[in-house]
């Protein structure tokens, strides 16, 4: 799964518009980021991408890209 094609699994599973988890953008400004989409990032990570996203581990991340890099670094594990 590439980084598109992950961020277009969450944008569809969290119910946003496309283009809406665009690089940098902080995650506090997107109205439909709370604890559902956590658990719908979790399902994708577990599901899609076979790697185990904590709730903290998500919570730590601020950004988009933090969310990747997190996703990333988990995949490198």
């Amino acid at each position: 799964m590439t980084r598109d094609e992950f961020l277009k699994a969450l944008e569809e599973a969290i119910m946003v518009d496309p283009g809406t988890l665009e690089p940098g953008k902080p995650l506090t400004d997107i109205e439909e980021w709370d604890s559902l989409a956590v658990v719908e990032l979790q399902g994708i990570a577990d599901e899609s991408l076979q790697i185990d996203l904590q709730p903290e581990q998500v919570g730590a991340c601020e950004t988009v890209d933090d969310l990747v890099a997190l996703v990333d670094h988990k995949l490198a594990d």
